[in-house]
């Protein structure tokens, strides 16, 4: 029979390693940017009554100036086509992707989450969102996995689809798509949507979100030698023995 006592060491090297490897698969909501980068937004269609406006948008942009913890503070501009500002246009909004919040308030939907989240993670606020399912798609001529989101919100007099696109790595919003059907007074449909037209986001680095996956699985390959090490030793004494 084997002896256990020789298991002790392996056995404490495999459960150390383990309670290293644990703590990083917890779910953690971090940014994904970096001062100066940004979204600038085009494509703006608009059908259906109170939504015609979109048509007249030009382009809208979104520019990260500062990042600190779980705040990103976004510098919103924007023109309609015929070269007046767009509503907003120079405000800068921060926003806390581990609380889900714009300026210190709740908000359900907004232009960034957290870098690196995965199919079924929680969007914050709690209990509104999640992740519905994660792709490549194409954007400016280079596949991006991101991160989709789609709900419905209905009431007895309308329903609302939305469906929104998030880049992965960093958490920005590339496209939207919402539309909405209602059923008083009268059954009409509308329906806006806008996607990135450009960007400086994807030549980005690596971000610590995807470093942290690297480590997570150069861990689990070591765990899986000492393992496989550990049967050898033991198998090769019980021949002996």
């Amino acid at each position: 029979m084997p002896d256990f006592k020789s298991l002790i060491i392996p056995l404490s090297i495999i459960l150390i390693v383990g309670a290293l490897v644990f703590p990083v698969f917890a779910l953690e909501y971090n940014p994904g940017v970096k001062e100066d980068q940004y979204v600038k937004y085009g494509n703006f269609v608009g059908t259906g009554a109170g939504v015609e406006a979109f048509n007249d948008y030009g382009w809208s942009k979104l520019e990260v100036t500062a990042v600190l913890g779980k705040e990103i503070s976004l510098l919103s501009t924007g023109q309609f086509k015929d070269g007046t500002a767009i509503p907003g246009n120079g405000t800068i909004d921060v926003w806390n992707i581990e609380t889900g919040t714009q300026n210190g308030v709740s908000s359900t939907q907004g232009p960034i989450i957290a870098a690196n989240l995965n199919q079924g993670d929680a969007i914050p606020p709690a209990n509104t969102y999640v992740v519905n399912r994660t792709e490549n798609r194409l954007y400016l001529g280079v596949s991006r996995n991101v991160n989709i989101l789609e709900t419905t919100v209905s009431t007895p007099d309308y329903s609302t689809s939305l469906t929104y696109v998030y880049d992965r790595a960093s958490g920005f919003l590339l496209e939207s798509l919402v539309k909405t059907v209602q059923n008083q007074p009268q059954l009409s449909t509308s329906e806006y949507s806008y996607s990135v037209a450009e960007t400086n986001l994807f030549s980005q680095k690596p971000s610590i979100g995807d470093l942290s996956l690297v480590f997570v699985i150069a861990v689990i390959a070591v765990i899986v030698v000492i393992v496989i090490a550990v049967g050898l030793v033991l198998s090769r004494r019980t021949r002996y023995n």
